[in-house]
């Protein structure tokens, strides 16, 4: 049975935990197999819940990760994107209350 994710690049991601020992080709193959299923169930998945999608975005993937709580462990790997003035906004709003919190110390 064929994968179509290369094995090499799967054995490297695998080796760059340090808990990771001896990594036999059985369990290569089920990693590189259960990888392949994930990425189609969350391309599917995303393209799925995306409004009037015409291709597949990376907001979709953001949106999935954050509605779908079995996809948390993505929260900070696809995160929302935002806009530089919401962003700037943001910043401001926590340097008012920090100023504030230092305030009645």
């Amino acid at each position: 049975m064929e994968t179509e994710l290369p094995h090499t690049r799967i054995r490297t991601i695998m080796k760059s935990s340090l808990d990771t020992g001896q990594i036999n080709n059985e369990v290569l193959f089920l990693m590189t197999k259960s990888t392949e299923m994930f990425i189609k169930y969350f391309a599917k998945e995303s393209y799925a819940n995306a409004k009037k999608p015409s291709s597949l975005a990376y907001n979709h993937l953001a949106d999935l990760v954050q509605s779908n709580d079995n996809l948390e462990f993505l929260l900070q790997i696809i995160p929302q994107k935002i806009k530089v003035k919401k962003f700037k906004t943001l910043l401001e709003q926590g340097e008012e209350s920090s100023d504030s919190s230092s305030e009645s110390d």
